[in-house]
């Protein structure tokens, strides 16, 4: 499957064959202002590129163990992503993906009262992985 910002700085491709998939659409403030609807499946690879590094935001929130990528020059939050145990997992961002079949509408989730450690467990057992990411040395 296929997903990127609005102006496609920041690519994704990923391995995936259930398109069936639920987002989860977090309901704090951050996710919320930035139309976030996340989709994942553990054991699957994401492979993304980002083409101009300038224009790439990393931002944490919440307990800031997760990385949340946004495009400075569209405002799209693509993907969050975390490193547990060596290996990076994330999570995408539903509205930025193609799924030609569409995705079923999000179910509002919150997580602000979980711990950074019972976090880092959900993610383990749900996020895909290995999330891979690629900088190109300049635009490619």
């Amino acid at each position: 499957m296929y997903g990127c910002c609005g102006c496609k700085n920041i690519e994704i491709h990923w391995q995936l064959v259930d398109l069936s998939l639920v987002p989860r659409a977090c309901q704090c403030s951050y996710c919320l202002s930035k139309n976030a609807a996340y989709v994942s499946k553990s054991g699957t690879k994401v492979e993304v590129t980002i083409h101009n590094q300038a224009l790439h935001k990393i931002t944490r929130q919440g307990s800031n163990t997760a990385q949340f990528h946004e495009c400075k020059n569209c405002g799209s939050l693509v993907f969050v992503s975390a490193e547990i145990n060596g290996d990076l997992y994330g999570a995408l961002n539903a509205n930025c993906m193609r799924n030609s079949m569409g995705f079923q509408t999000p179910i509002q989730t919150s997580f602000s009262s979980q711990s950074a450690a019972e976090k880092q467990e959900r993610w383990l057992t749900n996020w895909c992985c290995p999330v891979v990411i690629t900088k190109c040395p300049s635009e490619c």
